[in-house]
């Protein structure tokens, strides 16, 4: 990048709702540079805001001030799980790989949004997997970021980027953290006008960290093979009790009011909604081969899962929109040992 196009004093910033993202916002705007916040999400990671962006750009503008901008980056993600370069951590998380496609997708975004470089929250030493120097340094490097990828968190204890060299960004003013602990962050969180209580607690992490959701996320892209999932299938990978027909069609099962509401907004072509009809139960969502076949075995264990398990003489209203159920089938009564051998 030229330097005519570093008089620019606008960064995007990778913004994940924690508290080192915020500070690092906090840091630049100090600086009179503007910022435009970015906050990537997929049904593993913010999936708050992938389900209601307006929403969640409300609640971050009104706790910290950030009007952030929300991209959908499943599709990314899904492709990234498929073949990480850089391999997996514990479970199916490939950490490193993700930071790189997520400052890929923010370097594209340089020229649309008029910025000349990239900021994120990250703290030298801080996740042994993806914030240690060398990594970081490859990461930036592979992202085709190099000079132009800014920590403001622990910028004095790696290499100076050139919006530092050009004075954009006055380096005695970012900071030097190294490390796991939020002391200082907390305390500085805290000088920037923070209340206590809106001081994001440590994020609980990717779902793909998760040892079940790994397992069955994987067993999705077997199944899928040698075709990728389509973001519905993955989806339904993280909600609810999951059950496998004939490898390939599946039940998904809400388990409380939440998850039915959940499942009620994943309407698309496959899909079919199903609910025990007379007496409470959970909302079920098969996806698949919708043969009489399968919509009796799906009858079946919805009914195990709701009010009236194990009687008689009920049926299930089914159909493709979940506010209008206007088909029904019988619904056997089957045991909780019979249902868990479809388990997935």
């Amino acid at each position: 990048m030229n330097e005519d196009a570093m008089i620019r004093k606008r960064c995007i910033a990778l913004y994940s709702g924690g508290l080192d993202s915020i500070l690092a916002i906090k840091v630049m705007q100090e600086q009179g540079i503007e910022v435009v916040p970015i906050f990537f999400c997929t049904p593993f990671f913010g999936s708050d805001a992938l389900k209601a962006p307006e929403s969640f750009q409300r609640v971050h503008a009104r706790k910290y001030g950030i009007h952030v901008r929300v991209i959908d980056y499943t599709d990314d993600m899904i492709q990234i799980v498929s073949r990480p370069r850089h391999g997996f951590g514990r479970h199916l998380n490939p950490c490193i790989d993700c930071k790189i496609g997520m400052l890929r997708r923010a370097k594209q975004l340089l020229g649309s949004l008029n910025a000349s470089f990239v900021v994120t929250g990250e703290v030298l030493g801080q996740r042994p997997m993806s914030q240690m120097r060398q990594t970081m340094r490859a990461i930036e490097k592979e992202s085709g970021l190099e000079d132009i990828l800014l920590r403001p968190l622990c910028a004095r204890n790696i290499e100076e980027t050139l919006p530092e060299r050009l004075g954009i960004v006055k380096r005695d003013a970012l900071w030097d953290l190294q490390g796991r602990g939020r002391k200082i962050q907390i305390e500085r969180a805290l000088s920037y006008g923070l209340g206590e209580e809106d001081i994001p607690t440590p994020a609980g992490g990717c779902l793909l960290t998760d040892e079940q959701i790994a397992r069955k996320l994987r067993k999705t892209f077997d199944r899928c093979a040698p075709s990728l999932p389509d973001r519905v299938d993955v989806m339904l990978d993280v909600v609810g009790r999951k059950f496998v027909f004939e490898d390939s069609t599946v039940l998904v099962v809400a388990r409380d009011e939440a998850e039915s509401n959940l499942v009620s907004t994943m309407g698309c072509p496959g899909n079919v909604f199903l609910k025990t009809s007379d007496v409470p139960g959970p909302l079920c969502i098969m996806r698949g081969r919708c043969t009489s076949e399968n919509l009796k075995l799906a009858a079946g264990i919805c009914l195990r899962y709701g009010k009236a398990r194990g009687s008689t003489g009920h049926v299930a209203a089914y159909g493709e929109d979940s506010c209008n159920l206007d088909l029904t089938v019988e619904s056997p009564v089957f045991s909780v040992e019979y249902c868990r051998t479809f388990q997935d």
